[in-house]
């Protein structure tokens, strides 16, 4: 059932899953806005036990807040982001995010 506040609740889920996919791509300049989307994104998807949380079992729930931490840890001792984290950011986001959007899943 859409959120209330929310009433187009599947295009705003394929509007969340783009965002996300163009975060990821290497291609894109990553910046300190799309980690902190990313981020407040992943935590709603995770607090909100959406039906994409409910697939996922135990283990991989607690791997995605393991990197969820970590991204979160990182932006914690940044004021900016520096060119050489961008990977490893990428990769903690894409771990974070695994499974919680068709379109930003990982292998």
């Amino acid at each position: 059932m859409p959120h209330p506040s929310n009433p187009d609740q599947p295009n705003h889920q394929r509007t969340v899953a783009a965002r996300m996919a163009l975060i990821l791509d290497p291609q894109h300049t990553l910046l300190k806005e799309d980690v902190l989307w990313a981020l407040s994104m992943i935590k709603n998807q995770l607090a909100n036990q959406t039906e994409w949380v409910e697939k996922l079992d135990k283990e991989r729930i607690a791997k995605n807040y393991r990197y969820f931490a970590e991204v979160s840890v990182i932006m914690l001792h940044r004021s900016r982001l520096l060119d050489s984290e961008s990977d490893r950011l990428r990769l903690y986001l894409q771990e974070a995010a695994y499974g919680l959007w068709n379109a930003s899943t990982s292998s």
